[in-house]
């Protein structure tokens, strides 16, 4: 299948969709692949009808959640992440990594109140920063699906991927710091 998983439901390209919309398509569209319907035909149309209703359901669990709809736009104008950019840390958050790290250090060779107050100070502020990461996302998001030409579209999807990338440092250092503070939760 050539198409994208906006064409193959009928949908405009944007980065804010209908999910209603999309879940009827989706209904209306498993109705005609699904390879029971397809039972008495030949082993091809068989082979077919799962590969075409395997599509369906991919392209269905990527556009019905927001971030991996977000993922697979950028990927489509912007090419997939390297394994070595998704783990690249923000330069601008590389000095506070050294930080928290060394308050955990400190936290687990010698834990004291202020430590542990500290160190739920940093969680409080990094999630709350994935907040603001959240807010920015949804404002580029709005700004990609007025956008009207294919540069300002990459432009906005640079940007939000740079914000996508920040957040999940973001949040694995809020995760570290929650399992060091929690350890029976994790």
């Amino acid at each position: 299948m050539n198409k994208t998983y906006f064409e193959l439901f009928g949908l405009d390209e944007k980065l804010n969709l209908d999910t209603k919309l999309l879940q009827k398509q989706f209904y209306a569209l498993s109705r005609e692949l699904h390879p029971d319907f397809h039972q008495s035909g030949t082993k091809a149309e068989q082979t077919q009808s799962l590969d075409a209703s395997s599509f369906l359901n991919q392209a269905f669990l990527t556009l019905k959640d927001k971030e991996r709809r977000l993922l697979y736009v950028i990927g489509l104008y912007l090419g997939d992440l390297t394994e070595a950019e998704k783990k690249q840390i923000p330069p601008e958050l590389l000095m506070e990594l050294m930080e928290v790290r060394e308050q955990l250090e400190e936290h687990k060779h010698a834990p004291t109140e202020s430590l542990r107050t500290l160190l739920l100070a940093s969680l409080s502020d990094l999630q709350a920063r994935q907040k603001t990461c959240d807010d920015d996302i949804d404002a580029l998001s709005a700004q990609f699906d007025a956008a009207t030409t294919i540069e300002a579209r990459k432009s906005i999807l640079s940007q939000i991927r740079n914000i996508m990338l920040k957040k999940n440092f973001l949040r694995s250092l809020a995760r570290t710091i929650d399992s060091e503070l929690n350890p029976s939760e994790v």
